[in-house]
């Protein structure tokens, strides 16, 4: 009989998304998400069935938590490479977004990429590179 290996799904959600971040949804494997992780595949697929279910749980803490990092970083990739063909993650976006909308969010999504691709860093907003 197996023993029954118990994690903190939010600390794993928190690495999975941080690994998301730095190296794009498709730009990340499962090996990657085991080795940053030290779980099991089979582990990592009961409790969240697959490497979109694992992206979209990810994505949903980090919509309900105050990780501004983790959630604009999860917010770019899932605009830029997943909602383009994940109705699923298009719908979670696009319910945050509608929830949200004020006349800075165009600004802060375009201050968020420019962070995203490195271009400006931490708290920049003048669009020069430090």
């Amino acid at each position: 009989m197996g023993r029954t290996k118990t994690f903190d799904p939010h600390t794993v959600l928190t690495q999975i998304g941080q690994l998301f971040i730095r190296s794009g949804y498709n730009g990340t494997s499962l090996d990657d998400i085991v080795k940053r992780t030290g779980l099991l595949r089979g582990s990592l697929y009961s409790t969240f069935g697959s490497k979109q279910g694992m992206f979209i749980a990810a994505l949903k803490l980090s919509l309900a938590g105050r990780d501004d990092q983790l959630k604009w970083g999860l917010l770019m990739v899932a605009m830029l490479e997943v909602t383009p063909r994940s109705k699923k993650v298009f719908k979670i976006v696009q319910a945050w977004y509608e929830s949200n909308q004020s006349n800075q969010i165009a600004a802060q999504i375009g201050l968020a990429l420019l962070k995203h691709s490195g271009i400006i860093h931490g708290d920049e907003n003048n669009g020069k590179q430090s």
